[in-house]
């Protein structure tokens, strides 16, 4: 950390003298932020650099420097990184960060030579941040060991918040932002391609600096997960809020996989899954990742999610309220009505407040000896979980009208964001100096309230009593639909009777009606592919079933193993789900539920968690899908046997704990849901094992 952070002596390993270059800008941006320790710039070409004495080569300047320099920055061509690597090693280097590219990004032989860095480092006692690493950052201490031009600014503004960021040029885009606002930063570190220290392990080193209250992190993908969810851990047990903005909420670039779970749960559902499981709050927007530490800080996640967070939103612009409210609507907030306190206070004044979700103060109100008492009865009122103060012009021109009575009545236990509708950026500074989250557009207001609203405790991660073994022995038969079925059942989920049919055969002693499916490891989507006929009344109609079965599969997959018709009772209930399993590659083993049948994936409603879960949390999961509710009661419809289905969720979970991570996807689509009291029925089944299992 102290090296990594607070070096007592920086080398600069390709350090030009020409100020026009990326490579020059480390050495003078320490000089200029105030950087006390010794900097080496090494130059095999020249004998000084920007004015200042050179070294040929690391190992003449640790001899100058008279023991071990603590952190190199290696910005020379890929060519060169391997031998310098060694140097680093050589001379007793405890962490270099790498500028250079040309590595895990360009593909398998880049990711080759990356891995081959790694190894050397670690096998000579070296920590790497990067390659891809625009330098890192301690303002506190003035060293600002970066490449990024942001740090041209004419001076950095402390504060608390640090980041972690995987983008170097994002770097400089929060520091402008964020000193533009008034507000400023500890350490920031761009960590690069990540392919030695982790954002997991920065972070746990965060927890423990001082000089850090909220750690940011800016992500692409999620590596080394394991990492991150230890050190979210000790930010909770510390009281440091974990925040993280990670791109990769559109479709473009997704794979589909080969379930229907596989498509719901997709990598960006996954990675929402981990940071809810972990307590890391997420933010869709750039500003919001700004903004909500000031509601976070100094406050402790909820023990349980509230279904619907309540706030309050008061203004004396409807205009500029409506916005607010239209966007917290649409992340599930639901609104506070004033308490009588407040309703009486303003008709006072000659101001009533209508039925709608906004105290609006009108122009009347716009004085601090009705704001004030309204914002502190809305505070005060125990139906109100945060509340919103939409500021209109006098936010530019008249801040006392307003933000001054803020100030004076809103801090406290409970959240208040502020909204200016006009450009305000000296208000903002004012709030952020006080500790208030000020936001420029209404919809980073709405994301950073959601995202906090959304931090909560991590359940438990206890699944019940569990004994693998039964599952793991039938998971070399999981190649088709009947093995899947029968690792289903092992598991503890109910299965509708069935048994398997050769071409030819008709008797079986499951009672009519019947469903006839093609049984093929080959085949995912039976019914596009012909081979599933339903509702069958009889022998004959099954015989005539069976056969169709076999030709329609045989020419829409003509070279797939097919192992024979699996025959199963027709199964009624109140709804059909799906069930499904994935091993992610970034977040780690997920569940999902949603909407089972053929339209699973264009109904697109489902609940994705982290594997394996209680039945606290599935539960949960039954909750949150939509077209569940039906089952749930809704309207006095007939209920559902909830505790069967969460029963199944959790059963399917389990999969999770199955040794050595064989289960690529699994997936029960559809599991019929039957009356309260009579269970479920899983009906198809799909078992994906990693390749070569």
């Amino acid at each position: 950390m102290k090296a990594l952070f607070s070096p007592d002596t920086i080398a600069l390993i390709g350090a030009s003298g020409d100020p026009a270059k990326n490579t020059a800008r480390p050495q003078l941006y320490l000089r200029k932020h105030g950087y006390k320790g010794r900097v080496f710039p090494i130059n095999p070409t020249r004998s000084e650099v920007l004015g200042e004495q050179a070294w040929p080569d690391l190992k003449s300047a640790t001899e100058a420097a008279g023991s071990a320099i603590e952190h190199a920055y290696v910005m020379v061509p890929k060519a060169a990184v391997e031998g310098v690597i060694d140097d680093c090693v050589a001379a007793g280097v405890k962490v270099a960060s790498i500028y250079s590219d040309g590595f895990a990004e360009t593909g398998a032989d880049g990711l080759e030579a990356q891995q081959k860095l790694v190894g050397r480092a670690r096998q000579g006692g070296l920590r790497l941040i990067g390659p891809n690493s625009m330098g890192a950052v301690n303002v506190q201490a003035g060293m600002a060991m970066t490449t990024n031009a942001g740090f041209e600014a004419p001076a950095l503004i402390p504060g608390p918040f640090s980041v972690i960021s995987q983008s170097g040029t994002a770097l400089g885009g929060l520091l402008s932002r964020g000193q533009a606002r008034g507000f400023g930063f500890s350490k920031l570190l761009s960590i690069g391609t990540e392919s030695d220290l982790s954002v997991g392990e920065v972070t746990r080193f965060l927890v423990d600096d001082d000089d850090t209250g909220a750690i940011l992190l800016f992500l692409e993908t999620l590596r080394f997960p394991d990492h991150l969810a230890a050190a979210a851990r000790a930010a909770r047990a510390a009281g440091k809020p974990v925040i993280a903005y990670k791109l990769g909420r559109s479709d473009a670039g997704r794979q589909m996989a080969v379930s229907h779970s596989g498509a719901l749960a997709g990598p960006d559902e996954a990675a929402d899954a981990f940071f809810r499981h972990h307590g890391i709050l997420r933010v869709d927007t750039l500003e919001a990742l700004l903004e909500v530490p000031f509601l976070a800080m100094g406050r402790a996640p909820s023990r349980k999610r509230a279904a619907a967070p309540r706030v309050a939103v008061m203004s004396t612009t409807g205009g500029g309220a409506a916005m607010v409210v239209d966007r917290l609507g649409l992340a599930g907030v639901e609104f506070a009505a004033p308490p009588e306190s407040v309703v009486d206070k303003l008709s006072e004044h000659g101001i009533r407040t209508g039925s709608g979700p906004i105290v609006d103060l009108t122009m009347v109100g716009a004085r601090p000896d009705v704001y004030g008492p309204v914002l502190r009865g809305l505070i005060d009122d125990a139906d109100c979980d945060a509340v919103v103060c939409v500021v209109g012009s006098s936010a530019q021109f008249r801040p006392d009208v307003a933000v001054g009575p803020i100030l004076a009545e809103g801090k406290g236990d409970k959240p208040v964001a502020v909204f200016c509708v006009p450009e305000a950026t000296e208000t903002l500074k004012v709030l952020a100096d006080e500790g208030f989250a000020g936001f420029r557009t209404p919809e980073s207001c709405a994301d950073a309230l959601a995202a906090f609203f959304h931090w909560h405790l991590p359940p438990s991660e206890d699944a019940g009593d569990f004994d693998p073994a039964p599952v793991e022995a039938l998971l070399g038969e999981a190649k088709d639909e009947e093995g899947a079925l029968k690792v289903f059942q092992a598991l503890g989920v109910h299965a509708a009777p069935f048994q398997i049919l050769k071409k030819g055969e008709t008797t079986t002693g499951i009672d009519f009606p019947v469903a006839a499916k093609v049984l093929s490891g080959d085949i995912a989507h039976k019914t596009e592919a012909g081979g599933v006929v339903l509702n069958i009344e009889n022998e004959a109609g099954l015989s005539a079933a069976v056969e169709k079965i076999f030709d329609n599969a045989q020419k829409a997959h003509p070279t797939a193993d097919i192992n024979g018709v699996l025959v199963q009772a027709m199964q009624s209930g109140l709804a059909e789900v799906l069930i499904g399993y994935r091993l992610d590659a970034e977040a780690g083993p997920v569940v999902v539920l949603g909407m089972g049948g053929v339209l699973t994936e264009i109904t697109g409603d489902a609940c994705v968690r982290l594997a394996p879960v209680n039945l606290e949390t599935a539960h949960e999961m039954i909750a949150a899908v939509r077209g569940l509710a039906g089952i749930r009661g809704y309207r006095n419809l007939p209920q559902g046997d909830l505790d069967a289905l969460a029963d199944a969720v959790r059963a399917v979970s389990r999969l999770a704990l199955i040794e050595g991570g064989v289960i690529k996807e699994a997936e029960i689509n559809p599991l019929i849901v039957k009356p309260k009291g009579e269970g479920v029925a899983a009906v198809d089944g799909l078992i994906v094992m990693e390749e070569g299992r």
